[in-house]
This record gives structure tokens, C-alpha cells and sequence, in this order.
């Protein structure tokens, strides 16, 4: 007991104590400049020059598979990507809290039972209004020639191989041949790019808008398309125009959006995928097409219309971004989805979109409310809902 005393009152104590909690704090240091020192050799590591495996669904049938839903209903709409500037808050939590997700390659195109109906109506709006739907710049051809050797070659008959399969003709020479379609699909990117993106436009359902970098080395600049179902805008307008004047009709992005979304594209490492979906918008169904009018604008009249419930359209972009392997360039993608009025109801998220059409007016954005038409179909479809 006396030396259980006589130890409690050593006079090293207080020296071991300091010892343990500064080589405690030495560690700490060591381990966290390391950590930066392997984050900052990684930054300078070089970018792969190719794509990651593709993920095979060797059981999927389109026929089966209904649309995927999707509901970004939220109940104030803030425009900003300011939290997901911090490096280190880049978590998967506050990406999908701000509507931004991982993805991967693998999930880049999403086929569903209304592919040949898709497929035809793409077609038909290439035929009717190829000026405003295709476009391609003399630069943008490495970019559309990498990503099509890649989609037909690799990707599609990789990701679903009971509707797309490499063959060989009698000649020998290989194809992809498209079984939901019965067509053969060349393997080799056209010499004129626009022909190129019109393929990839009768191929799959997604839009694709083909990004370089400035030529005076400030932001991204439009050079190549093909966009079958814009959402209130002629895409031929904004060719040869940079981010953020494409961006300049949306409310409030100069101001809360412009310089995060000009610094998040130049982050974006190769190998990364994001998705996200756009907010809703209601249109009638008859107007899934080019000549697509779905904006107001300040100091604009608000028409009064009549609406048909059943003919109205909840309408969603599925969107994704990501960076070409060796031309660097970036490639943001978006599959349109439209969903009826009642069938949200019959889910019982009606009082989920009433907070949604209300909240446009909230937030750091309220000029949405005005831009996304809100003010003109917006008590008609609140009453249907709560009724």
C-alpha cells in the first residue's frame, strides 16, 4: 500500500504524462501531412487514357423493364453548389442532398420498354428539324469520334448483350447489330462528325452535348450535339457559346452558381461520373419534341391556359457528366422521362409535388418559380392534387 502511495506521487509522472501526449500529437502531424503528401502525389498522377470496365447485365431485357422513376421534389429550390466545393464534405450524404450523385460508367445509358417508341420519335425529329437538333464544330470531332468508338464497340454490347452484339459479315468485316431494332450499326465513326452524332441519336435515347475547352483558356465552350428533346430552348443557338452564356436565361446563376460551375468542370478528374435530376417541369404531352416552349421570363405576360390533366406530363432529366479519357473533353448526357399527373398522385406523393411547385418561390432562386412556368400551370395541378 505505501508503494501504491509513493508511486501516485512519483515526481516523473507529470514528465510521463507530457512525454505520451506529445509523441500522441507528433503522430497526429506525421499521419495527416502524409495523407496529404499521397492526396497531393495522386493529383499528379496521370489520368487514365481509357475507360473502365463495363459492368455486363447478361440477363436484361428491355422489353421488361419499366422506366426508372425519379421524384426531385424538394421543398425550397436553392441554386448553388457552394458545399460541394469543400473537398472534403464531398460526401455521397450532401451530394444527394444537393441532388448530385456517383455514378460509374456502367450506368450511362439506361434502356427501358419504350426504347423502339423513343427510337422512332428521335428519328423522326432528326428528319424534321436537323438543324436544330444536330451540330457539330471542326474541333468537337475527336471528342464525338472517341466516345462513338467507344459506345458501339465496347460499351453497348459489354452492358447489354441480348440487345446489342459484335458480328461479322459475310465480307468479314465486324458490325454492332442493334436486336431491338434489326439494324446493323456501323463500328467506325463517320468522317463527318454530324453523321456521327446522328447515329448516336437514332441509337439510344440520350441527348449528348459535347464540351471543349475555351480557346482563350476560360470555361467550356459548346461544339458539338445532338438533342432531340430540349427542354425550352433551340440548342443550335447556343453552339459556339461558352458555360455560362448558355447558363444566362436561368435565373440567378451568374450570381449563385457561374464561378462554382465553371471550377467544378475543370475539376472533373477522368473516371468520375456524376448524375444528377433536374427539377420538375409540367407540359402538355404533345409538346415532347423540339418545338418545346417551357419558359418565362421576368416582365413576360402569363398566358392563361386550359389544361388537360391527363395530357399534362411531369417531365425529368436524368443527367450525367463526366470527362473523356483522351480528348479530355467533357460529355453531359440526359435522358428524358415524362410521368402523368395521376400516377404521382396514385403514389401518394401529391402533397410532396404541392410542396415542390410552392417551393420555386422559396429558397436563394425564386425567379424558378416564374422560369419553370409555375405561375401559369401551377394552381391548376395543386388543385387536381389535393383533391
Amino acid at each position: 500500500m505505501e508503494c501504491f502511495h509513493a508511486l501516485l506521487h512519483w515526481p516523473a509522472l507529470p514528465t510521463i504524462f507530457w512525454f505520451s501526449f506529445l509523441s500522441c500529437l507528433l503522430f497526429l502531424f506525421i499521419k495527416s501531412h502524409r495523407k496529404a503528401d499521397l492526396d497531393s502525389v495522386s493529383e499528379e498522377l496521370p489520368e487514365p487514357d481509357c475507360y473502365p470496365t463495363v459492368e455486363p447485365l447478361p440477363n436484361f431485357e428491355w422489353r421488361n423493364v419499366e422506366p426508372v422513376r425519379i421524384r426531385p421534389f424538394k421543398p425550397k429550390y436553392n441554386l448553388t453548389m457552394r458545399e460541394i466545393e469543400e473537398r472534403r464534405a464531398f460526401t455521397n450524404k450532401l451530394m444527394s442532398i444537393l441532388g448530385i450523385q456517383e455514378s460509374t460508367v456502367s450506368e450511362l445509358i439506361e434502356i427501358d420498354k419504350n426504347y423502339l417508341d423513343r427510337i422512332a420519335l428521335r428519328k423522326k425529329i432528326m428528319a424534321q428539324y436537323p438543324d436544330n437538333v444536330l451540330a457539330a464544330e471542326e474541333p468537337v470531332k475527336k471528342a464525338v469520334d472517341e466516345f462513338y468508338t467507344w459506345l458501339v464497340g465496347t460499351y453497348l454490347p459489354s452492358r447489354y448483350p441480348r440487345t446489342f452484339q459484335l458480328r461479322c459479315s459475310e465480307k468479314g468485316s465486324e458490325h454492332l447489330y442493334n436486336l431491338a431494332t434489326n439494324k446493323k450499326v456501323q463500328l467506325l465513326p463517320s468522317n463527318d462528325p454530324k453523321d456521327t452524332l446522328k447515329i448516336l441519336g437514332g441509337l439510344v435515347e440520350d441527348d449528348f452535348l459535347f464540351l471543349l475547352p475555351s480557346e482563350d483558356g476560360d470555361g467550356y465552350t459548346l461544339k458539338g450535339f445532338v438533342t432531340c428533346f430540349p427542354n425550352g430552348f433551340d440548342t443550335a443557338k447556343k453552339l459556339n457559346l461558352k458555360l455560362r452564356d448558355i447558363h444566362k436565361p436561368v435565373p440567378h446563376y451568374k450570381e449563385n452558381l457561374e464561378k462554382s460551375m465553371d471550377r467544378y468542370f475543370a475539376k472533373l478528374k477522368v473516371g468520375k461520373v456524376v448524375k444528377r435530376a433536374n427539377f420538375m417541369d409540367l407540359t402538355d404531352s404533345s409538346k415532347y419534341s423540339v418545338a418545346t416552349g417551357n419558359h418565362l421570363y421576368e416582365g413576360e405576360e402569363i398566358p392563361e391556359e386550359n389544361f388537360d390533366i391527363d395530357k399534362m406530363r411531369l417531365r425529368v432529366e436524368r443527367q450525367c457528366l463526366h470527362r473523356l479519357p483522351q480528348s479530355k473533353s467533357l460529355l453531359f448526357s440526359f435522358k428524358t422521362l415524362l410521368y402523368t399527373i395521376p400516377e404521382i398522385k396514385a403514389e401518394g406523393l401529391g402533397e410532396s409535388l404541392v410542396g415542390a411547385i410552392d417551393g420555386l418561390r422559396e429558397g436563394n432562386s425564386p425567379g424558378f418559380h416564374l422560369y419553370k412556368r409555375a405561375a401559369v400551370w401551377g394552381d391548376f395541378v395543386k388543385e387536381y392534387l389535393r383533391s
